[in-house]
């Protein structure tokens, strides 16, 4: 299923990805989000997939730009670096993108825990 997705303002180093596409991958973990114009791409990942219990912290101001209030409300996913082979993909648990699936609003927040890294292995342990 294909979802369009309204960031209001952008994603950091993408600021021109505002309006993008979202499409679960049919095989494996994945999912695609595509800019409007079809320019740009980002594999993305929910976090669980690599870390149970992932539990990010994010500013209310963060949260409110997308007029979440309710955490229920929330999909988190990360943002995947892809390889040739699939021991070496990394993610970025530092910065998950927030989905309010209420009104499909998203941002990228940075997490203010301290716990997590940029680039961690997906299949860590395997």
């Amino acid at each position: 299923m294909r979802t369009t997705i309204l960031f209001p303002e952008g994603i950091p180093g993408f600021e021109q990805m505002r309006e993008c596409r979202l499409e679960r991958v049919e095989e494996g973990p994945f999912y695609v989000l595509e800019e409007e114009a079809g320019d740009l791409s980002l594999v993305l990942v929910d976090p669980e997939t690599c870390l149970h219990g992932y539990r990010f912290q994010a500013s209310p101001s963060d949260l409110s730009a997308i007029e979440l209030t309710d955490e229920e409300l929330a999909q988190v996913l990360v943002i995947a670096t892809l390889t040739e082979k699939p021991g070496d993909i990394h993610v970025n648990l530092k910065a998950p993108i927030i989905i309010n699936k209420q009104n499909a609003k998203a941002c990228q927040v940075i997490d203010t825990s301290g716990n997590y890294e940029v680039r961690m292995p997906l299949f860590a342990g395997e």
